[in-house]
């Protein structure tokens, strides 16, 4: 005789067949720009589905201006530097230094390129950017303390009867000093631009070429002192005091 396994079984209890609560079925995931459902409203059959709000969202932000590799930036603004020197005559311009005329300033690829040349100097006197002072005369004295170049060159000598200046250096130098012999001076560059000053004014005073450094420019100037006046004297009246060498240190001591 088949058994019936439909039946419930009364007399075990571990038996019994239990019946399985009820399996809700999980929400539908909504799609995108659909609202999602609010309670439904009271005594309505059903849910209902709210609109979307009218409020407008914050505006999408604009696609980026591209630039024209020619124009630039609307953060980058030119600054103008302005001028730290007075105006000055360029070099060449002016073909002779006087009183009328006393200053020339050379532009920045005179001032670096080959050696400024001033003929008919009869010493030339250095100061370098560390004020390591030192002078040499045609006749060949010295004074103070040469400055050496990287390119083992000095950074001012005298040759003959020319005083010379190595602008490949030129940022060592601080100033310099040319005092005229008793021919003119001449002042040469590497592209030929010159000028020529008189070995005295007017007045018999003695032509002083006075030169500086500012920035990556030299400027030159024509001063007079007295026609008798040495050297050493003449260093005093431009602030020039010479280095003393750290071998005559030792021998001093």
């Amino acid at each position: 005789m088949a058994s019936n396994r439909s039946a419930l079984r009364t007399d075990l209890d571990y038996l019994s067949r239990r019946r399985k609560p009820a399996q809700t079925e999980s929400p539908r995931p909504l799609s995108a720009g659909r609202a999602a459902p609010g309670p439904a409203a009271p005594g309505s059959g059903g849910l209902t589905l709210r609109a979307a709000s009218s409020r407008p969202g914050p505006p999408a932000p604009a696609p980026p201006t591209q630039t024209s590799p020619t124009q630039a930036p609307a953060s980058r603004r030119t600054i103008t530097v302005p001028e730290r020197v007075f105006p000055a005559p360029a070099f060449g311009s002016v073909r002779q230094l006087d009183e009328a005329n006393p200053v020339v300033r050379l532009d920045a690829r005179q001032s670096a390129i080959g050696s400024l040349l001033v003929v008919g100097a009869r010493s030339v006197t250095w100061e370098d950017t560390h004020r390591t002072t030192g002078a040499r005369h045609t006749e060949g004295h010295m004074a103070g303390t040469p400055v050496i170049t990287p390119g083992n060159r000095p950074l001012a000598d005298m040759q003959d009867s020319s005083g010379i200046i190595s602008l490949r250096h030129v940022r060592l130098l601080r100033r310099a000093l040319f005092i005229a012999g008793e021919t003119p001076l001449t002042i040469g560059v590497f592209d030929g631009a010159a000028a020529a000053v008189a070995p005295r004014n007017d007045d018999g005073l003695r032509t002083v070429l006075y030169v500086s450094r500012i920035g990556a420019v030299l400027e030159l100037r024509a001063e007079y002192v007295p026609a008798v006046a040495d050297d050493p004297t003449v260093w005093a009246m431009f602030g020039f005091t010479m280095t003393i060498p750290l071998d005559q240190r030792v021998l001093l001591r």
